[in-house]
């Protein structure tokens, strides 16, 4: 792979809170790469710099947060370059988010028909609001019926199937998934993820996945980047990193999982 494949390279991002004696790197000189149409985990505990990274891609960190050095380049342009103007128009139609608590995203008092039409309207013009809107919640696997539904007649996961269709609302190149199973139950969380990966394959989504849980990884990623303390302390393919870890941290990590999936003999 040459560069000219990753749609998004990270090069040696500082993200810091606070000064002098008070200062805290909550990311420290950190470096990752998104190839075009691949699925890439950024993992760690809370408080590694993994969503404060994932944030600061579109210039979303909170507003305490100092950009202290290095370089956000989607599509070889520069994001921490951007104007604001510049980086409305990329997110949200170029670069979308889903995060955990999909409640928090939507507004209790629209229909879920209008917020997804909200997000179309925001980036598309001369699109029928209603067909696209059919088209999403097939495309996540809902049943058009919901389209008329409020957020508290459905179920947690249906209402993360319907972020991710507001997400979709604009063919984005790159979806950051924020721990997006965190709050859901293991068989939900399951079709949640094998709803991205299918996504992936079939709409050529590259995904950037923030997790703190190597569970999840598995099936899903095909590069793991491992973070600590605001830095990156091991990256690799998938299964070198599940298999072969070589930073005691990624060890602690994949402990903590109950099982992964046993080695088959080939593995072996």
């Amino acid at each position: 792979m040459t560069s000219n494949d990753n749609i998004l390279a990270v090069e040696d991002l500082g993200v810091h809170f606070g000064s002098g004696d008070g200062l805290v790197k909550a990311v420290d000189e950190v470096s990752f790469t998104v190839r075009r149409g691949e699925t890439v985990a950024l993992v760690g505990e809370s408080g590694s710099g993994k969503s404060i990274s994932a944030l600061s891609l579109t210039k979303l960190a909170p507003r305490a947060a100092r950009y202290a050095g290095g370089r956000i380049l989607f599509e070889g342009r520069d994001m921490l370059a951007l104007s604001d103007a510049e980086l409305r128009r990329i997110r949200g139609s170029r670069i979308s988010y889903i995060f955990q608590e999909p409640m928090a995203s939507l507004n209790p008092v629209f229909t879920i028909q209008w917020q997804i039409e909200e997000a179309i309207r925001l980036h598309q013009r001369g699109v029928d609001r209603k067909r696209e809107v059919a088209r999403l919640l097939g495309l996540v696997h809902l049943p058009e019926r919901l389209a008329r539904a409020y957020p508290h007649e459905m179920s947690g996961g249906q209402l993360q199937r319907c972020m991710i269709a507001m997400a979709l609302a604009c063919s984005p190149d790159l979806l950051v998934a924020d721990e997006p199973t965190t709050a859901l139950d293991v068989t939900v969380q399951r079709e949640i993820l094998n709803l991205l990966a299918e996504l992936g394959r079939n709409v050529g989504l590259s995904i950037l996945m923030i997790t703190h849980n190597f569970g999840i990884v598995a099936d899903l990623a095909d590069r793991v980047y491992v973070m600590q303390k605001g830095r990156i302390v091991e990256e690799g393919e998938t299964r070198q990193v599940l298999y072969d870890p070589r930073a005691e941290y990624t060890r602690q990590l994949m402990a903590a999982v109950p099982r992964l999936h046993p080695r088959t003999e080939e593995e072996q």
